[in-house]
């Protein structure tokens, strides 16, 4: 039979209030001073308002432009621009306020004084006529009324589907320059004997 001994050994509780009592001084070596000023903190990266799961309309002389829905928006006075992320859903509607697209991207942000948008990520913008714009990056600039991409993107028609490496389009894409233009088409194309 083992025979436990204790010879030689502090004792169980004068250990544990030695570990104890070592803690204690550890943790109140900080002290606070309620004068210390604390570091200044960068507010302009913070919103001045936070909306969740709402939305936002950019007017154009008065009339509804376009209606946006996020799953967050945040609003920076100071840097002037209207932050939307967790999906976004944009309607646009034409000078006369017929719904004409839809744009639909994983982020975005609104300039507040020209009501630009730049779209980011998995970009899709759809016209009611069915055409369909696909890039990654896709810009909105509101004085010239254009839509605009300097990145890739893939534009389908009913007939086409053209791959290019910038896009400026009217906003129904009805009128549209794609540079370097590659793809194929389904039209027929008569051929002679």
């Amino acid at each position: 039979m083992k025979r436990f001994s204790n010879h030689n050994k502090f004792p169980v509780p004068l250990v544990l209030l030695t570990i104890i009592s070592v803690f204690v001084m550890l943790s109140g070596c900080t002290k606070i001073d309620e004068n210390t000023p604390v570091e200044s903190v960068d507010k302009k990266n913070f919103p001045d308002q936070e909306s969740w799961k709402s939305e936002i309309t950019i007017t154009k002389d008065g009339k509804r432009f376009a209606q946006i829905w996020a799953g967050y928006i945040a609003f920076y006075n100071e840097k002037k621009i209207t932050v939307l992320t967790d999906s976004v859903h944009a309607d646009f509607y034409d000078k006369n306020g017929k719904h004409n697209s839809t744009l639909t991207a994983d982020s975005s942000v609104v300039h507040n004084q020209t009501n630009d948008l730049t779209a980011y990520g998995n970009v899709v913008v759809v016209s009611d006529s069915g055409i369909v714009l696909q890039t990654e990056v896709l810009f909105w600039d509101n004085e010239k009324q254009k839509i605009i991409s300097e990145v890739p993107v893939r534009f389908t028609t009913k007939d086409d589907t053209l791959i290019g490496d910038s896009f400026v389009s009217n906003p129904d894409l009805t009128n549209y320059e794609i540079t370097n233009a590659r793809g194929y088409s389904r039209r027929k194309i008569p051929i002679e004997k």
